[in-house]
């Protein structure tokens, strides 16, 4: 295993336009993001089992939290699931208060989600360990180096995602409105 890291480690003298650099970066790309993928779900895991929750109820709580008064149509497009998927976990969510559930204004058949004091407090608990990792990723870079990173992830998005960065990093803290 050691021979191998040392091989990634190498990558970063060799030139980026060669073929094989080329696939070998993309490997190490897909390498990393999915152990950052599963250390992030890991970090959260134990918490959401606390109250006997999985991830299904945090990417609602999150969608919420940071888009409020997202439709339930809304939170399928984003989740890429169906509605049986959210169904249960939704239905916890507001039964216990964490989630509010109204009806639009503009059309009274349509829900919109929020995240309630509650629910805000109990995402700020399950991401601790997320932001925490987070937070030593960038502390390990420069600022540059950091808005490098966001142009990279930017890029990989489809056009319908890159719509939802905007709209979820609009708000610092939409906890208050609610």
């Amino acid at each position: 295993m050691a021979s191998k890291l040392k091989s990634y480690t190498a990558l970063e003298t060799a030139p980026a336009a060669s073929p094989q650099s080329s696939k070998r970066l993309i490997h190490k790309g897909l390498v990393l993001h999915f152990l950052v993928q599963l250390s992030l779900g890991e970090d959260a895991d134990a918490r959401l089992a606390l109250r006997s929750m999985g991830r299904v109820h945090h990417r609602i709580l999150y969608f919420a939290h940071f888009a409020p008064g997202i439709t339930v149509s809304e939170l399928l497009e984003v989740l890429g699931v169906k509605h049986q998927n959210i169904q249960a976990p939704m239905r916890q969510l507001i039964k216990e208060g964490y989630i509010l559930s109204r009806s639009s204004q503009q059309d009274g058949r349509v829900k919109q989600l929020y995240c309630s004091r509650k629910g805000s407090k109990l995402l700020e608990f399950i991401s601790t360990g997320q932001r925490e990792r987070i937070q030593r990723g960038y502390d390990s870079v420069t600022r540059e180096e950091m808005e490098i990173y966001f142009k990279v992830m930017t890029a990989m998005l489809g056009p319908d995602r890159r719509e939802w960065v905007s709209r979820l990093t609009a708000l610092d803290d939409p906890s208050e409105s609610v």
